[in-house]
């Protein structure tokens, strides 16, 4: 009995033998009985099988010894060398997880963002009749900016980066020297640029990660690698700059602003992108652009995030079916051909907090970083549009059961002497609709979201230095006293 194992599965002994013309030359296939049945039942040629098993088993990045089996474990390559060692799956990924066909497309150049919010408004023509309270503008009579400016809570750029030759992040076994040069290349491009401070993960302590993670500044998976993580930071500031080493891709570039302003946050972040470019070797392809780690992330490498709050959408279940109904026709066209995502306010895979919602890019092959802007921009127009019409429905239908809300929430936010941060946010749901509506004392929507980083968890266990819960929860009442008293 021969001992050659089968080559479809590589591991039972052969018993079935098969030759085979190729190039016009005899090959001889082997196979094992249940292989060769199960081929068959499937309605495929056993040699063809064998020859995709064989060209499976054996195909592997020679750098970094990653496989097509590591790849389909967790999606996610070993290096910026297995683009070039395991092309073709490469662009398969791509091509799926982007929507796009990676093979005729060329990576575009990075390019000046010159779409604004002002020419967002002259394009949308955005512009009900007068309905409710006389103090709610019909969405169809405002502007963008009108639009935006009580919804739109903050704006993010990222841009993800790999050094060549080194290991992505998860395939890191220990800490080298190409590791320090990676960290101190980072450290260095911001100098000049920002007000830069590196913070290891290694030297933090579990309340400051906490307080990171709750600003965005860092992500759970960057503050659970204490072995080479590490964030650099813009000093103390609620908004800027701020980059992560080492996380999924060995740079993660991020810059925040406040309200309606991707435009801003990219040229910020751009000034940091091109001295990091020129300090260390990042890893490029002409034609799939920025290599990462997750082919979802080829081409600009580029997320563009706005946070939005949307209680009337929320309220009225419009979230669920927004990208189907809300603007049925605009948001197709920007799903399928642009590419854009909803998520929760911590990101992937989370739920909605205090009615507030990530819009974002999916798609970054093929595409320019101005492009991508113009897109998300322009869906959250319409979406603070759809907003403003159920609040609208809402003023309509329920405004007594509307108001009733909002004053107990304001007057209860007012006399709280202990408040539980699940008691603030829902509190303050109520109370940013009354200030949308403009039926209390306060001037901007901007309190409520101070409030927010104001009472934290994390921030609060710094100001009553660790005490009880029971603590914790007075220091948030005093705050909302504070702040509501000094807006009055």
């Amino acid at each position: 009995m021969s001992m050659r194992t089968c080559d479809i599965c590589g591991e039972k002994s052969a018993t079935l033998f098969e030759s085979v013309v190729v190039d016009n030359n005899p090959v001889e296939y082997a196979y094992c009985q249940s292989c060769y049945e199960n081929a068959l039942k499937c309605g495929k040629s056993p040699h063809e099988e064998a020859d995709y098993r064989l060209s499976r088993r054996t195909k592997e990045c020679k750098y970094c010894g990653y496989t097509i089996e590591d790849f389909e474990k967790n999606f996610l390559f070993g290096c910026a060398n297995c683009y070039s060692q395991m092309r073709k799956i490469a662009l398969g990924a791509a091509s799926k997880s982007q929507g796009v066909n990676a093979e005729l497309l060329q990576a575009r150049p990075p390019q000046n963002v010159v779409h604004s919010v002002c020419e967002l408004e002259s394009e949308n023509g955005l512009r009900l009749q007068q309905s409710g309270l006389n103090t709610l503008k019909s969405a169809k009579d405002c502007t963008v900016n009108e639009l935006v400016k009580n919804n739109v809570v903050s704006s993010r750029i990222r841009l993800a980066r790999n050094v060549v030759g080194l290991e992505f992040p998860r395939n890191l076994k220990v800490t080298d020297e190409r590791v320090v040069n990676l960290i101190n290349g980072a450290y260095s491009a911001a100098q000049g640029v920002f007000e830069a401070r590196l913070l290891p993960m290694n030297k933090l302590d579990k309340e400051r990660k906490k307080a990171l993670i709750e600003r965005h500044l860092i992500s759970l998976a960057l503050a659970n690698n204490t072995q080479n993580g590490a964030v650099i930071v813009e000093g103390d500031k609620k908004f800027g700059i701020s980059v992560m080493l080492n996380e999924e891709d060995h740079i993660r570039e991020q810059c925040v602003e406040k309200g309606f302003n991707l435009k801003g946050a990219y040229e910020r972040l751009r000034a940091y992108d091109e001295r990091l470019l020129h300090a260390l070797p990042i890893a490029y392809d002409a034609q799939l652009g920025f290599l990462t780690a997750c082919p979802t992330n080829l081409g600009t490498g580029m997320r563009a995030s706005v946070m939005v709050f949307l209680p009337a959408m929320t309220f009225t279940n419009m979230i669920e079916n927004f990208l189907l109904i809300a603007i049925e026709d605009t948001l197709k066209t920007f799903k399928s051909e642009f590419g854009l995502t909803i998520r929760g306010v911590y990101g992937e895979g989370s739920d909605a907090a205090y009615d507030m919602y990530q819009i974002s890019n999916s798609r970054t092959l093929g595409v320019s970083e101005g492009e991508i802007i113009s897109h998300v921009e322009q869906a959250v127009a319409r979406m603070c549009y759809c907003e403003r019409v159920a609040l609208e429905k809402l003023v309509k239908e329920k405004q007594t059961e509307l108001l009733d809300g909002i004053s107990r929430s304001y007057a209860v936010l007012k006399g709280a002497y202990a408040l539980t941060a699940q008691e603030l946010m829902k509190l303050l749901v109520d109370v940013k609709i009354g200030v949308i509506l403009g039926i209390l004392p306060i001037k901007s929507t901007a309190i409520t979201d101070e409030m927010i980083w104001a009472c934290s968890a994390s921030s609060l266990q710094i100001i009553t230095n660790g005490s009880s819960e029971e603590e914790r929860d007075k220091a948030r009442a005093r705050i909302v006293r504070k702040l509501l008293t000094e807006e009055e």
